[in-house]
């Protein structure tokens, strides 16, 4: 069976798997921990509506789950079938970016691809964010600024209590105008793609960028 989860899909459902380890060690009733694990079972479905009878089979195992150790096994089984974020070269990324001098570019290596739904990194000496992900099939590359002061809260993007900051970018409403967006979001990217569950804020967000 080939690789069929993207990584924010497997995030959600480690998600489902941390609430169920939560309802385990609270709830001893069998009847109530049969419903929410048929529960899980249900939210993970309906974010995956067409699977083919294997895919189903492995990720209706989640039902059978009694235990913390049989969760654990649950999520090893499921963690090999995840797409990690496509292959892009330095230079292909550098050619995203031809405008910015001196850009830095973290190696490659340094990012565990199988958890990554967008790629980002910080420049700390020029508070620099840069973002690159496949847009509707194209490569696209976004320059943002955030602000040095960081601060707790709500991250836009993972919806998750964390170091956030302001993270602006430039839009061309027309060859005289230039608007500028931003979100509240996290500051270590890493971070942010390993609890983000759903890619629409970050597609949104870098879509607004490229309209002119």
């Amino acid at each position: 069976m080939d690789a069929f989860l993207l990584p924010y899909q497997y995030n959600f459902i480690r998600n489902q798997v941390d609430l169920l380890q939560h309802q385990f060690a609270a709830v001893h009733d069998p009847d109530v921990r049969d419903a929410v694990r048929y529960s899980a079972a249900e939210k993970i479905f309906d974010l995956l509506p067409v699977l083919t009878p294997e895919q189903e089979a492995l990720l209706t195992n989640i039902r059978d789950a009694e235990s913390e150790q049989d969760l654990l096994a649950y999520l090893a089984q499921v963690e090999p079938f995840v797409q990690p974020f496509p292959s892009i070269s330095e230079s292909r990324i550098r050619q995203l970016f031809k405008k910015t001098k001196k850009l830095h570019v973290p190696p490659l290596h340094s990012f565990e691809w199988a958890h990554t739904t967008f790629l980002s990194w910080n420049d700390t000496g020029n508070r620099k964010k840069y973002f690159v992900y496949p847009l509707d099939g194209q490569w696209i590359g976004v320059e943002g600024t955030y602000l040095p002061s960081i601060q707790k809260g709500i991250c836009a993007i993972c919806h998750t209590y964390s170091d956030i900051t302001l993270v602006t970018a430039t839009t061309r409403r027309s060859a005289e105008q230039h608007q500028t967006i931003g979100h509240h979001i996290c500051i270590d990217s890493d971070a942010c793609n390993q609890a983000v569950t759903n890619p629409e804020v970050i597609e949104t967000f870098l879509a607004r960028t490229q309209k002119k």
